[in-house]
């Protein structure tokens, strides 16, 4: 007659310690998506994913994925590298001295 489903959850935990974190809102680019837990890159032009040649300009990290033209970053705090969402050719080892100058710490 019922039938109990059963689903699973897998949590992602990103969060490394106990480093405070700052949270800022940004606009994201014309064109551009961000997603959850990706390193970001500010710009004139607004927020995107970073890229292995725009190191220079990181920003943070997405704190969730973008909606309606904007989100959220954190600009500091310790964070599990395996959690990150990376783009195309950015590597965790190039991430890390890049966070570091930041307060963004990577484990």
């Amino acid at each position: 007659m019922y039938e109990i489903k059963k689903d699973e959850l897998t949590r992602k935990n990103v969060f490394a310690g106990d480093f405070p974190i700052v949270k800022d809102v940004g606009e994201v680019a014309a064109g551009a998506t961000v997603r959850q837990y990706a390193p970001v890159i500010k710009t004139a032009d607004g927020i995107s994913e970073a890229t292995a040649a725009g190191l220079a300009d990181l920003y943070g990290i997405a704190a969730d994925d973008s909606a309606d033209g904007g989100v959220v970053c954190m600009l500091t705090g310790e964070f599990f590298a395996d959690g990150l969402t990376l783009p195309d050719g950015v590597t965790v080892e190039a991430l890390k001295p890049a966070f570091r100058k930041l307060g963004i710490f990577l484990k």
